[in-house]
């Protein structure tokens, strides 16, 4: 992989998923960085959503950006690759980038608040999941820094 990312999900794009123009319509994007996310917390053993509801506890995105550099069209095979950049005390911020053919065509940002199940309230980043991304990433999310 490169840039950092240890973890990719290979998606070919669907017809549904494209607009007149022949490429795929922009919102497409993000569902395609929340099917990755899925797939990246299955490969750290913590599949999502029990693993989260087993601490009672969920992720609430609360911010996103995305950068469209290229466009996919329809029959694409792309790869979107994932990885934790950032943990906060009840935050992480993800990072994505969607490939084709090695060339980058989407990246992005996702950040998650984990918050209680029923009331939605932040708490703090389950031990589990910090230990989990940092046995698994190539490079270690950065901290906050207390102060």
């Amino acid at each position: 992989m490169s840039d950092g990312f240890r973890f990719g999900h290979r998606l070919r794009v669907r017809w549904g998923e494209c607009d007149m123009q022949g490429i795929v319509f922009n919102p497409h994007y993000m569902m395609y960085f929340d099917v990755a996310f899925t797939e990246y917390w299955r490969v750290l053993g913590l599949p999502y959503p029990a693993a989260f509801l087993a601490d009672g506890c969920d992720t609430f995105m609360v911010a996103s950006a995305v950068n469209y550099r290229d466009a996919a069209r329809f029959d694409d095979e792309i790869d979107i690759l994932v990885r934790t950049a950032y943990f906060g005390t009840t935050s992480f911020r993800m990072v994505f980038s969607i490939l084709r053919e090695g060339g980058v065509l989407v990246d992005g940002t996702a950040t998650y608040v984990v918050g209680d199940r029923v009331t939605r309230a932040p708490r703090v980043l389950p031990a589990r999941l910090v230990a989990a991304v940092e046995a698994y990433e190539v490079e270690a999310p950065a901290r906050k820094v207390a102060g």
